[in-house]
């Protein structure tokens, strides 16, 4: 209880990673809480399998991202507590998101399926407003934890928080 409770305290800008458990076993626990969630949030709209690997990249992605940028700051003693901030914080927002994903995937499937994408018809006006609110308190929530982490300005947060992001992108683009 305690846990969730810095969670969602975290998540509403209040803690810092420095206040979460530094821990391997909430470091485990939360990435793989998050490995699974983001599993049944893709496979919503992939195959299982590929929603697995995807999950699993994703996941892995993150400790070495997190790690490689902790260190370059010379605070390679603050990643458990730090991945931990960003997996729990994931993990959360990825449950938040299995509905309004649920409720795309038609309008994703039509896409894939369609030879003109202009003629599919918009998804449901919440959904999108959903996911780009849900886009922006996730960014607004990992940029503050790379602030705390990495000790600095709230805009070399924004820019880990960003550069993350891009990374997942050119990986999942060159993996297809």
């Amino acid at each position: 209880m305690v846990f969730a409770r810095r969670v969602i305290e975290l998540m509403l800008l209040r803690r810092g990673p420095q206040d979460m458990p530094g821990d391997q076993t909430s470091l485990a626990a939360s990435a793989a809480v998050y490995c699974i969630l983001l599993v049944l949030q893709v496979g919503l709209i992939t195959p299982p399998g590929y929603a697995v690997f995807q999950a699993v990249v994703a996941t892995a992605l993150i400790a070495l991202y997190v790690r490689t940028v902790l260190r370059m700051r010379g605070l390679g003693n603050r990643f458990a507590q730090t991945a931990t901030s960003l997996y729990a914080a994931g993990a959360t927002l990825t449950l938040i998101m299995l509905a309004p994903t649920h409720a795309m995937t038609p309008y994703l499937e039509a896409i894939a399926q369609a030879n003109d994408p202009q003629q599919v018809p918009m998804p449901p006006g919440y959904v999108v407003l959903a996911y780009v609110a849900m886009g922006v308190w996730g960014l607004a929530i990992y940029s503050h934890i790379y602030r705390h982490a990495l000790d600095s300005s709230i805009w070399l947060g924004v820019g880990a928080a960003l550069a993350f992001e891009v990374l997942l992108l050119v990986v999942f683009s060159v993996l297809g």
